[in-house]
């Protein structure tokens, strides 16, 4: 994958591969050490589909859903996630609540 400054990632609007508009980039997380880039912080859109997809994933203090970088499959215009990635997060997310 292509390297690209924060400043030209933010604000670039989320969508899965189906064209699910998760919202909009507004921070990331990234190793200290490596820099490799970890999870996406999303200002989540109001869509339920959407809401329903993301429930289980972690949220930041302000709201923000956080997903993992690996769900990306392409940066261009928008940033495009793998769908089913997403939702296989999900539930290994909803399976740990489950547990605790």
């Amino acid at each position: 994958m292509a390297r690209y400054s924060i400043g030209r990632l933010a604000r670039k609007q989320v969508i899965t591969d189906r064209g699910l508009p998760i919202g909009e980039l507004v921070d990331m997380v990234v190793d200290e050490i490596t820099g490799k880039a970890l999870r996406l912080a999303c200002r989540p859109s109001k869509d339920e589909l959407v809401q329903e997809l993301i429930r289980t994933l972690p949220h930041d203090k302000g709201g923000n859903v956080l997903i993992p970088f690996t769900t990306v499959k392409h940066v261009r215009d928008y940033i495009v996630l793998d769908e089913k990635l997403v939702r296989i997060y999900s539930m290994r997310s909803r399976m740990k609540v489950s547990r605790s």
